[in-house]
């Protein structure tokens, strides 16, 4: 990956995007190991940030990476969601053609793959498990199905498709 200065960026604004690749998203993951890693962040492109209420938002641009342990998420921008008064990122939006999201489960050798238009990432407020939305021509590939839809909620650890919503089609692995 080329990287470089993002353009037209103060050197306090590095600092914060340094910053937020070193905040964590308060929740568990699929891999056991993943919840304790930091949530990093990279772009070839410039970024964008506001502030609205409570909520800081960061924009990225051109080949946008976002890892956590084993998780990555590739697309063409995302939008990062913190919450300034607990420094906490709480939502994630990655968009593209498609967007490409890949994580290892605790439970199996293979990863869960998934691709869609966009993909949003965050924690369930309810029992802090992780949501991954998929959204628009979404596929999730895991060790114990594979579908596609015109869009799926998936819980990572369960390996759980939540919610989806048709057309759909797919297939239950049964060797698992």
């Amino acid at each position: 990956m080329n990287k470089r200065q993002i353009r037209g960026t103060s050197p306090s604004m590095l600092a914060l995007i340094i910053t937020l690749g070193c905040l964590s998203i308060t929740s568990s993951f699929s891999l056991e190991a993943d919840k304790d890693q930091e949530l990093l962040v990279s772009a070839d492109g410039g970024s964008r940030m506001s502030i609205i209420g409570d909520i800081r938002l960061m924009e990225m641009s051109e080949n946008v990476i976002i890892t956590r342990g084993t998780m990555e998420i590739r697309g063409d921008t995302a939008t990062i969601e913190t919450i300034m008064s607990s420094g906490e990122v709480s939502k994630v939006t990655v968009v593209g053609t498609p967007v490409y999201y890949q994580q290892q489960l605790d439970s199996s050798d293979e990863p869960v793959k998934g691709s869609s238009n966009s993909i949003t990432f965050y924690s369930d407020e309810d029992n802090g498990a992780t949501i991954v939305e998929l959204v628009g021509e979404a596929v999730i590939e895991s060790p114990s199905s594979n579908f596609k839809c015109s869009a799926i909620t998936y819980i990572a650890e369960l390996d759980l498709m939540r919610d989806s919503q048709g057309p759909c089609s797919g297939e239950f692995n049964t060797s698992n």
